[in-house]
């Protein structure tokens, strides 16, 4: 299931979340977003390394998940 969450939740965590993606700033967005859930964010993206947020890729997701 996917839902799109509106702006107006995160946008309050916009400069918190530009400090975390030094950088790239364009990457405010789903840290905002991860930050405002509570969440990890999944991602191939080096940038997001060291952004206070949990992060996985899919392999390592994959392999956390184990076989099917």
């Amino acid at each position: 299931m996917i839902e799109v969450v509106p702006r107006r939740f995160y946008e309050h965590m916009e400069n918190a979340a530009r400090r975390r993606v030094p950088r790239d700033p364009g990457d405010w967005a789903p840290v905002a977003l991860a930050l405002a859930l509570d969440v990890a964010i999944l991602t191939a993206d080096n940038d997001f390394l060291g952004c206070g947020c949990p992060t996985w890729t899919v392999e390592t997701l994959l392999a956390e998940l184990g076989p099917p």
